[in-house]
């Protein structure tokens, strides 16, 4: 078959042509793609063009408006809302004030809550995206109402974020944890994420104590999952929050067949150099919460060295190694509880207290 094929008269003709126009086929793409990085670098250049000029604007002159042009494309819109948006990240006071009135004066925040509403949903996730830098309290509403409607849950979580950087008060949040509970569990950096900036953006106001009070009232408010009172708890202690000692010791009486939780209250009130839920967290039946005393026992200088060594022989593995690295670490009382373990016929002690040791002399 092969024979007769090549043998035909007009067999390498035929080739001849199919070389010929995939070699013209390959220079079109190479055309193609060198006049398609040219105009990419042409517009990134426009647009850092007016980046620049934007940001001179709104850094020289009390009314920027006057010496700029209103953005007339998707473009021109990027160029100067990435400007305002690096402005309100890196000022305050009154260059900032100009970036948000030159945000009013040419409606950028306008456009893009328009272009939240419609088209794919990437352009409504970039929108979104866009709105949070900006933190304007003025499209709250509007935010909230995109949620509603909204259908992709990418896009929902982008719009959740938005709204913990403007959150106002305990209503806010509790709304915020609300709406965050009726979507699928994403993870728990997210969630400490979102209630981080809400926190966060609560004391620069200096109302850190709404957050307590969302806190309380969330304590018992089955509408918001475990999970993300957990990561509230979380969010909390890594904003450092002054006042929530309490708040801390309430959600650990309140939640006591709820490892997750109580193991965040006992690694938040050791970060704050309370150390009082440690004993009892030791005596926990669940290894979780026992973990956490251990992890943070070695804070506290007067640690219950007592009942640290006991937990050498604990069932868990990984009760025992973090046993045995607490004593480590808390002086030398707990090297003497466990040189007695290594030395010991008990063979789980006698191997983590090894261990921690050789750690030690390493």
């Amino acid at each position: 078959m092969l024979e007769h094929l090549t043998g035909a008269p007009l067999f390498y003709d035929y080739l001849g042509w199919a070389v010929l126009l995939l070699a013209a086929f390959n220079a079109a793409q190479i055309i193609y793609l060198l006049w398609n990085k040219a105009r990419v670098e042409r517009a990134e250049r426009r647009k850092d063009a007016l980046r620049r000029l934007t940001v001179t604007a709104v850094m020289t002159s009390p009314t920027p408006a006057d010496l700029l042009a209103p953005p007339a494309g998707e473009e021109e819109y990027e160029a100067c809302s990435e400007a305002i948006a690096g402005i309100l990240e890196n000022f305050e006071g009154e260059i900032a004030e100009r970036a948000l009135g030159l945000l009013e004066r040419f409606g950028v925040s306008g456009h893009y809550r328009a272009m939240a509403r419609g088209g794919r949903w990437y352009r409504r996730a970039n929108a979104v995206d866009m709105l949070s830098v900006f933190r304007l309290e003025e499209n709250r509403g509007s935010l909230l109402e995109l949620f509603k409607k909204e259908r992709v849950a990418s896009v929902r979580y982008r719009i959740l974020r938005a709204l913990s950087l403007i959150a106002r008060g305990h209503d806010d949040i509790t709304t915020l944890a609300c709406l965050l509970s009726e979507l699928p569990y994403l993870t728990p950096k997210y969630t400490e994420d979102l209630f981080y900036n809400a926190v966060t953006a609560l004391k620069a106001k200096g109302r850190e104590e709404e957050f307590g009070l969302f806190m309380r009232r969330i304590m018992r408010d089955d509408r918001v999952l475990t999970l993300v009172k957990r990561d509230c708890l979380t969010a909390c202690r890594a904003a450092a929050c002054e006042k929530a000692g309490e708040l801390f010791r309430d959600y650990y009486a309140a939640y006591p067949e709820e490892p997750e939780i109580l193991a965040a209250c006992v690694k938040a009130l050791a970060r704050k150099g309370d150390f009082s839920l440690l004993p009892d967290a030791l005596r926990h039946p669940h290894w979780l919460v026992r973990l956490a005393a251990l992890k943070n026992a070695h804070l506290c200088r007067e640690g219950p060295a007592g009942e640290i060594a006991a937990l050498l022989s604990d069932h868990n593995y990984h009760i025992r190694l973090n046993a045995a690295l607490a004593l480590a670490r808390s002086g030398e009382r707990g090297r003497a509880a466990l040189r007695a373990a290594a030395a010991s016929g008990d063979r789980f002690a006698s191997d983590s207290a090894s261990y921690a040791l050789e750690q030690e002399t390493a």
